[in-house]
């Protein structure tokens, strides 16, 4: 049996300093909640970016920043940091990122990182926060990363180093720092390439700073840095003996408060010693132009042009001109529901990676974890044009289920999205993002080909239809014919959109529109179209929504599970529960959305639901620690008149967690206890197998039942009838980590598995025999 990896759905960490691109090959890089990801860029618009890989898990906890280590040639080193204070490096090796070494020494969340990979050695420092204190860690490593020395640098324990970069000069590195108290320090590595000390701070920023950046040209040195005041400002570092001419004074944006009169952003040539040279450190430039908080700075490869990100939705390319720098080109979004852009970088496509090429792509990373690119469409660099990228869930992806021609998941960023095959170039893309809600999602199920249900951390389940804007979509995208995805079914209107105030997606005709008073208020209004290639970001956050069709009224506490028969006739559906009156599954009729019964049962929590291939027999799953099956007293498939003919006993000791059909005959249970228990359709235990970590998820197809770990790992199984054998395990992680396996599901052919992990991934893996 051979089972391949085929389409891996992975967002961006919403921090800043979390996205870097590659110079060796057209790839970015960025943090993905425990692990690295690597995504290709389209060469236009027709076109998706492509996640290749992602590295193993060697962070317990999210990453916090992601760095690319400078360096004089075309190879790719990182540097990654944690929440738990983890430091690791990284090289790139094709198309993987892969694991190098371990850093040690920091005590706290990482909140930034540089790095320096030379010749014959690495130099790598990292900020890190504990209350009360703080630290501040330099490590020196061969180039194969063997630890040959680390220190502390002293940092004033009043303040944070919020950013950091590197450069080397003459085979020592400088440092530069960004800090809480508003100052740009410089540190520089001592003679004995043993220790940093610090050599000059210089003021200018009203209030944080979060981005630092040198542009790497050792003959015209500058330092970019941006913060919370929302200016950027350049920096010059040059020798004492060059002229320097008095720098202008720039009228600040804040007004002081004691007198209401504007301050002035001050402006100071401040001398330091590094490396037996005198230097100066000096204002070059103060650029306003963002409006909001300005997370992210960095320079071209040639280091004369600088790109920011900042909180207000855009993305600036500045450039001198005429001695002037000058906004020359602004990037981004305009409406939906973005809350602006935590990091950018330049991304050169070129493949002799030409000068001229260096900044004809744009990258950059959202609050909401997507991705969003840019390519520029002449040699001017005037004219942009969106790229399509995939993205994926910020936070747990808690239920997948499969269509016939696509699949649908739900995350706890309150998203639901739909992905499917693009044929063109064969790999699986978001199409859709159907559901964009205010509470966290818990669950869906295809009712029938037009129609799921979802539940969300509320009392509420949601039924959705298709609407035909989406229909005509998916058949252009896939090929697949809107008769063979969606036969004689119902559909929607044409599309959906969200009234301003209210909360449901209301249905919208084609070509109706819902006009503002001004262009930006139109730019919030959704505009469904029939698409013909894989939407960007911000037409997946509001054009491509599905009306709300009807509100699942009953549950006492927030909902949790949710099912439909094989006929598509009979909806099921529980919530959580402490107490035996609302550890209920609850029956609806689906063709009025009527609720037609109650099954009590459970004590506690029912966690899943599922129906036996033909319909007869309703089989649960609680946290009580047993399992259930349930019978239709008059035999008909679509009646609502079940009851309980079996119940478990203590072969499981902890929580059941999940639970699958294998065939009309035989069922799988796992749970917390680690065990996988095969059971006939009478209720008699027919195999058992007993795993190294508990067991979170499961599904079986044929005779293959796949476990998912709580560490992640996917445990292949063969029953034979008698036994369940270990055919293969996939994810095997190096350490020990928590990221439990929430749902998996085999599509209705039985070859392609959907894996969702509370580590933001959405996967599936094709079964070939």
């Amino acid at each position: 049996m051979k089972i391949k990896e085929e389409f891996i759905s992975a967002s961006v960490n919403p921090r800043s300093h979390c996205l870097v691109a590659c110079k060796s090959a057209p790839f970015v890089v960025y943090a993905s909640s425990l692990q690295i990801a690597l995504q290709t860029v389209p060469k236009d618009d027709t076109e998706v970016g492509v996640i290749k890989s992602t590295s193993e898990r060697r962070h317990q906890k999210p990453i916090t920043v992601l760095k690319r280590l400078k360096s004089s040639g075309k190879v790719d080193e990182f540097v990654s940091g944690d929440v738990n204070s983890r430091v690791n490096l990284w090289k790139l090796s094709g198309e993987r990122v892969e694991y190098v070494a371990e850093l040690l020494g920091c005590s706290g969340s990482i909140g930034t990182v540089c790095g320096v990979a030379e010749e014959n050695r690495k130099v790598v420092a990292a900020a890190w926060v504990s209350y009360p204190n703080n630290g501040f860690e330099a490590w020196w490593t061969s180039p194969t990363g063997e630890l040959l020395n680390s220190t502390k640098i002293e940092l004033d324990q009043k303040a944070f180093a919020l950013c950091l970069d590197a450069i080397s000069l003459q085979n020592f590195v400088l440092l530069a720092v960004g800090t809480s108290k508003r100052f740009v320090e410089l540190y520089g590595e001592s003679e004995d390439r043993k220790t940093f000390s610090r050599l000059v701070s210089v003021a200018g920023h009203t209030d944080w700073i979060h981005s630092i950046a040198f542009n790497d040209d050792p003959y015209n040195l500058l330092v970019a840095s941006a913060g919370q005041d929302t200016y950027v400002r350049l920096w010059s570092i040059e020798p004492e003996s060059a002229t320097h001419p008095e720098p202008p004074k720039i009228p600040a944006a804040l007004l002081d408060e004691d007198t209401d009169t504007p301050d002035e952003l001050t402006s100071s040539a401040n001398l330091f010693t590094f490396n037996n040279s005198t230097l100066r450190c000096s204002s070059h430039a103060v650029m306003q132009g963002h409006d909001d908080w300005v997370h992210s700075t960095v320079w071209s490869e040639n280091g004369r042009v600088l790109l920011t990100a900042s909180s207000d939705k855009t993305c600036i390319i500045w450039r001198e001109i005429d001695n002037l720098w000058r906004d020359d080109v602004r990037l981004g979004i305009v409406g939906g529901q973005a809350a602006g852009f935590f990091s950018a970088v330049f991304l050169n496509t070129d493949v002799e990676h030409s000068e001229t090429h260096s900044e004809d792509v744009v990258v950059s990373s959202s609050y909401f974890g997507g991705l969003h690119a840019w390519k520029s469409s002449d040699d001017q660099k005037t004219f942009w044009s969106s790229l399509p990228m995939t993205g994926g869930h910020v936070g747990e992806v808690r239920d997948v289920d499969w269509h016939e021609s696509f699949l649908m998941s739900v995350g706890q960023d309150q998203t639901t999205r739909a992905f499917a095959k693009s044929e063109k170039q064969q790999v699986y893309l978001e199409i859709a993002r159907p559901q964009v809600h205010g509470h966290d999602m818990q669950c869906l199920s295809f009712v029938n080909p037009s129609v799921f249900v979802s539940g969300a951390e509320e009392k509420v389940f949601r039924a959705f239809r298709a609407p035909k804007s989406f229909v005509k979509s998916l058949e252009s995208i896939t090929g697949i014919p809107a008769e063979k995805s969606f036969g004689t079914s119902q559909l929607a209107e044409f599309g959906a959109c969200v009234p301003a105030l209210g909360l449901s997606n209301k249905p919208m005709v084609e070509g109706e529109t819902v006009d503002g008073e001004h262009w930006e208020e139109d730019a919030f209004r959704a505009a469904p179209t029939i698409l013909t290639a894989a939407p960007t970001e911000d037409t997946l956050q509001q054009n491509t929504l599905w009306p709300e069709e009807h509100k699942l009224y009953g549950h006492g506490y927030e909902v949790y599970a949710v099912t439909a028969n094989p006929t598509g006739t009979v909806l099921a559906t529980a919530c959580k529960s402490s107490h035996t009156e609302h550890s209920v599954v609850m029956l609806w009729n689906t063709a009025d959305w009527s609720k037609r019964a109650d099954i009590i049962g459970h004590q506690l929590t029912v966690t899943q639901i599922a129906w036996n291939p033909s319909g007869t027999i309703l089989l649960t799953v609680s946290r009580d620690r047993t399992a259930k099956l349930y019978k239709e007293k008059t035999g008909d498939v679509n009646g609502f008149d079940y009851e309980c003919v079996w119940t478990s006993g203590k072969e499981h000791t902890r929580i059941l967690w999940a639970c699958d059909w294998i065939d009309d005959q035989h069922f799988v249970t796992v749970a917390r206890d680690q065990k996988v228990i095969v059971w006939s359709a009478e209720g008699a235990p027919k195999a058992q197998l007993k795993l190294d970590e508990p067991v979170t998820a499961v599904a079986a197809s044929g005779d293959l039942v796949v476990a998912g770990l709580q560490t992640g790992e996917l445990v292949v199984l063969r029953f034979t009838g008698e036994n369940l054998e270990v055919v293969e395990k996939i994810g095997s992680n190096a350490i020990k980590i928590d990221a439990a396996v929430l749902r998996l599901r085999f599509s209705k052919c039985g070859r392609k598995l959907a894996v969702a992990t509370s580590d933001a991934k959405l996967r599936v893996f094709d079964f070939t025999v």
